[in-house]
């Protein structure tokens, strides 16, 4: 009886552990309605309502159904303190390439495609954040 109630109790401290680590600490959560399809990290997502959520080394983009994940790096401003999320836009394509969580502090996602860094120009757009 003994044995079972620690297997029980370890298996209780090692699911809190989990969970503990899945949510990182000062991890920022922002909603925005993006109004076109958008890439992250080679993934199409579709436009609709997405959380963005950062941690130390990584974004987060969920939406309804669908979602993706990016290493970053990163950003510090001293002047743009607005949260919002900056895209590239090659001709039709929009590529997620910053996420600013305000108070100058921001999430930059590395170019990934050799392709999307041989175009000769692209557009900024930027979402706020909510």
């Amino acid at each position: 009886m003994t044995k079972q109630l620690f297997k029980a109790l370890g298996a209780v401290g090692l699911m809190a552990a989990l969970v503990a680590l899945s949510v990182p600490a000062g991890a920022a959560d922002m909603r925005a309605k993006i109004p076109f399809s958008f890439k992250v990290n080679g993934k199409t997502l579709p436009a609709g309502v997405y959380t963005f959520s950062t941690s130390q080394t990584s974004l987060l983009v969920r939406g309804y159904g669908d979602g993706a994940i990016a290493l970053t790096n990163r950003l510090e401003s001293r002047t743009d303190n607005q949260a919002k999320a900056i895209f590239h836009k090659y001709g039709d394509s929009y590529v997620l390439r910053q996420v600013w969580t305000g108070a100058g502090a921001g999430r930059d996602i590395p170019e990934r495609r050799r392709a999307e860094r041989e175009l000769a120009s692209f557009e900024r757009v930027a979402i706020p954040l909510l």
